[in-house]
């Protein structure tokens, strides 16, 4: 038999890797779980839960889209939210994918203190694919059972396939699967063994991503367990499940990924994989400073929120600001949204959302951007932790006093192309831009230029 796939070469399953490449990353790994996990701990429990909710959609929906499918995040929020006893809404169609990448992530999490198994294994499987029996009965996928034929991973389309990998024969299967399920409890953390030699979680992760893809024992859906079971085994070295999606650097490298799983599957010298390993590390380290990112983002959410508990928003209103926080900073908060958006969003007629947008401007939920006309936008104005009045407090450093009157300066200019008028807030961004001034001529002669826009500059802070 011609040799060319790594579970044909002799020393199969018998992996190798240069563990002295890996030091550097895997310390950086676990410095940065630490301080995440320290993070975490500190949230309060709605922020908590709702960094649950966010990092398993952010795996649901990368993890779906390495292989092509894109979800419907709204209703994948809402199908973690139920599974999670966080939302008793019901769907409101048949979302049958969405639905069952939640269950499996769910189990997923609620099983990293176990064992891993057949049962838990095929489970997945069934998870994965609920509700989809005419799909998988048009391509013969037996859900939740090994396959027992052939598999072929293909590229291209029509006349350009290339069979890219074949997996084991369907008669080995149960065995290879079963070889690969003793390796991977045995070198559990839960089942620590003086006898074993310590894997670190990301390198353990890396060999079992990769020892699962090459037997490939479904007929589909093989990429997605095999995300979920890098998790578990990253799980597996903490007392809760962390909060980071492994899914989400590996789709933002997919070429890549898949670059490397075929260098990996290939046949080589020996069943060395160290390329592979080497770039899987790297994955879980960025995949911590994401979910570090994103719960920086959430607490951003909860900071907004608490400063404008008692800021009077109308129904249409807090609909829009919901929706800006709703898809994180790559949505509406990087792009913003027009007078037509949020008419589309909350269905109200031009007049109606312009007395909104003003009035959302006026109580500073939003900022307007400095283009006007047709091309304005508004953001939502997010507030800082730690405000830069609080910083940087007046004479302390010049450099930064320049910076913090920039920001207010900016504030203002924003405030006057917008109302044209003086009004309320402009009053409080002029006294707090004097007091950060003190008496210095230069800022004020700077500050009266920008009011001498206004029809009457004589504002009485």
């Amino acid at each position: 038999m011609y040799l060319k796939y790594n579970w044909q070469h002799p020393d199969w399953p018998n992996f190798t890797y240069q563990s002295d490449r890996l030091s550097k990353a895997i310390n950086e790994y676990i410095q940065i779980s630490s301080n995440l996990q320290g993070q975490v701990s500190q949230l309060e429990q709605n922020n908590k839960s709702e960094a649950y909710i966010y990092l398993m959609v952010e795996e649901a929906i990368n993890t779906s889209k390495i292989e092509g499918e894109n979800l419907n995040r709204e209703e994948v929020r809402s199908s973690v939210a139920r599974y999670l006893d966080l939302d008793l809404s019901q769907p409101k169609g048949v979302f049958h994918k969405e639905n069952g990448i939640a269950s499996l992530l769910i189990d997923v999490r609620s099983n990293f203190a176990n064992n891993l198994s057949k049962e838990m294994i095929c489970d997945w499987h069934k998870l994965l694919l609920t509700g989809q029996e005419e799909y998988c009965g048009k391509r013969d996928i037996k859900v939740g059972e090994y396959r027992d034929g052939s598999v072929d991973i293909v590229s291209g389309h029509g006349d350009y396939e290339e069979v890219v990998f074949e997996g084991p024969p369907g008669e080995i299967v149960e065995a290879e699967m079963a070889a690969f399920v003793e390796w991977y409890n045995t070198t559990s953390p839960l089942n620590a063994d003086e006898d074993v030699v310590y894997i670190p979680g990301p390198v353990r992760s890396a060999v079992a991503h990769m020892w699962f893809t090459s037997i490939h024992p479904f007929n589909d859906g093989n990429g997605r367990i095999a995300r979920a079971i890098s998790e578990h085994a990253l799980f597996q070295d903490f007392d809760i499940p962390p909060l980071f999606s492994i899914s989400t650097p590996i789709n933002e490298n997919r070429d890549e990924y898949y670059k490397k799983l075929a260098e990996s599957s290939r046949i080589n010298p020996s069943v060395d994989l160290s390329e592979w390993v080497k770039w899987f590390v790297e994955i879980t380290k960025q995949a911590q400073v994401d979910s570090k990112n994103k719960i920086d983002f959430i607490l951003k959410k909860s900071i907004f929120w608490d400063h404008h508990k008692n800021t009077d928003l109308n129904k249409r209103q807090h609909k829009v600001v919901n929706k800006f926080f709703e898809f994180g900073e790559s949505g509406l908060i990087k792009n913003g949204i027009n007078s037509e958006r949020y008419q589309n969003m909350t269905g109200c007629s031009p007049a109606t959302a312009t007395r909104d947008l003003k009035d959302m401007v006026g109580k500073g939920i939003i900022d307007p951007s400095v283009s006007g006309g047709r091309s304005m936008r508004y953001y939502i104005k997010l507030i800082d932790s730690k405000p830069v009045f609080n910083i940087f407090p007046r004479g302390n450093d010049k450099k930064m006093l320049e910076i913090s009157l920039k920001k207010i300066s900016d504030d203002i200019q924003r405030n006057i192309d917008f109302f044209q008028v003086p009004n309320a807030k402009l009053n409080k961004l002029v006294s707090k831009y004097k007091e950060f001034a003190d008496s210095d001529e230069t800022h004020l002669e700077r500050l009266n230029e920008q009011l001498a826009q206004l029809d009457d500059g004589n504002l009485t802070p």
